[in-house]
């Protein structure tokens, strides 16, 4: 029977773990107890990264050891589980189902492709809107690139590339891979509804004594975001030039796509409906009194009682519980660190460090090195849990502008997935496209990263701090 266990690395990270285990001695402001937790999320961590079994066996597996060995009780173990946001996730994957059985994106992608896809910067700037203005509305980032990124980008190319002589399927497909891709990951951190994630930035924040709403949020990011989508054609031809200008009349093409989808459906007028009501709530969340769950939940209810979800269906997905249940897992790990001392100690150690210099410089190193730090984790939500309150801890200990840093750290959560192929769910999904090869999509990442951390630094030091 294949259980889908890369033994190699399962022996070497748990040799590694019994190794670190038996041989590490407490340090100084370190029990012995949070030692051996920092041992086992290091270990849990590295399994999910390595990919040596599907996460969620993995980190059942790391949760029974923690329990054997007496490091955390069970209800320890499944204190994450009593935190809203999996729930949240749960109830965000399962709306996420029914606006992928709509053709509402794409029908928006066509109308500003009619208007703006003369040439390929105005049809670069069409994806980016698209992406833009369905973002809020729709908070899964994967959702939003299966049920447009991936079948705009490949459609497009294949059609560029058959209708303009000279340009290649994969030379196109490439670059809007890419755009898409990078666009995708900057709309996920302008607005809170964009991404499940932001739910554990929020809440983290608020532990913290920094609270925020949608439309604070929003404000605070808009500005630089919007700066940085303008920039991104430019820094994707970097890497990736599409050698063209022509597209082969994609603007009739746009128009006959759109004609073909025929008018909406009576489904889709609903769902449309019900979304912009969410928005809204969400949106005026703090005023209406509706917690951000709840009006999640409406919608969900809403959407069964017409008949347009299936609940059978949902809880046969069971990708959905295998997310629900490592989140849940991973923010247990988290409180366990938290309360044994873990992030204490390691805000003292990292303060120390980078404590001597000026809060600017201090600003920016801690900033770069969290948004990097990106490279070693695929998924937006493993990274946060792992180091969002750690880091947010260091800055507000070194005296940084709270509100400032929470932002920087939380908005860098979700533009990071520029970096890697490998960085989440949408990279992962996108790069099956097969148009870009490893290399370019680091060069790409490399350079967006530069362009972004610049661009976003400016702006807070201007305006501010």
């Amino acid at each position: 029977m294949d259980t889908e266990i890369k033994v190699n690395r399962l022996l070497a990270i748990l040799g590694a773990a019994a190794v670190a285990w038996f041989f590490i001695e407490p340090v100084p402001g370190l029990s012995e107890k949070a030692l051996h937790m920092l041992i086992i999320f290091i270990a849990s961590m590295s399994g999910i990264m390595l990919e040596v079994c599907p996460p969620v066996a993995f980190l059942l597996m790391t949760m029974l050891i923690a329990n054997l060995t007496g490091t955390i009780e069970v209800k320890e173990g499944f204190s994450g589980f009593s935190n809203i946001v999996p729930w949240l996730l749960f109830l965000v994957l399962s709306l996420a189902t029914a606006i992928t059985k709509t053709t509402l994106g794409m029908r928006l992608a066509y109308i500003f492709m009619k208007f703006f896809g003369k040439g390929i910067m105005g049809l670069s700037y069409s994806i980016i809107m698209t992406e833009f203005f369905v973002a809020p509305t729709l908070p899964s980032n994967t959702a939003r690139a299966a049920s447009v990124g991936y079948p705009l980008v490949t459609s497009l190319a294949k059609y560029i590339s058959s209708a303009v002589k000279g340009v290649s399927e994969k030379t196109i497909g490439a670059y809007l891979t890419l755009l898409y891709s990078n666009s995708n990951a900057v709309c996920s951190s302008i607005f809170i509804t964009a991404m499940i994630s932001n739910a554990i930035v929020i809440e983290t924040m608020a532990n913290a004594g920094i609270h925020t709403t949608w439309i604070l949020w929003t404000k605070y990011v808009i500005i630089p975001g919007i700066t940085i989508l303008l920039a991104i054609p430019f820094v994707v031809r970097l890497v990736c030039n599409p050698k063209t200008s022509e597209l082969g009349g994609i603007q009739e093409q746009a128009k006959k796509n759109y004609k073909e989808l025929g008018a909406l459906t009576k489904n889709e007028k609903f769902i449309t409906v019900t979304f912009a009501l969410m928005l809204l709530m969400w949106v005026f969340a703090e005023v209406i009194h509706i917690p951000v769950l709840v009006t999640t939940l409406l919608g969900v209810c809403i959407f069964y009682f017409f008949g347009i979800l299936d609940i059978r269906a949902i809880l046969a997905n069971h990708s959905t519980f295998s997310s629900v249940i490592m989140l849940g897992i991973l923010i247990s790990y988290v409180n366990c660190l938290n309360s044994f001392g873990v992030i204490e100690w390691f805000n003292q150690v990292v303060s120390s460090v980078i404590g001597g210099y000026s809060p600017k410089i201090a600003f920016v190193i801690l900033s770069t090195i969290y948004f990097f730090a990106h490279y070693f984790f695929s998924g937006e939500s493993s990274r946060i849990i792992a180091l969002y309150a750690a880091f947010l801890g260091i800055g507000i200990s070194l005296g940084l502008d709270k509100i400032a840093i929470a932002m920087t750290l939380g908005v860098f959560s979700s533009m990071s997935s520029v970096l890697t192929n490998y960085s989440g769910p949408v990279a992962i999904m996108m790069s099956s496209t097969g148009y870009v090869s490893p290399k370019k999509w680091f060069a790409c990442g490399l350079f967006s990263a530069v362009s972004i951390i610049t661009i976003w630094s400016v702006y807070i030091f201007l305006f501010k701090v």
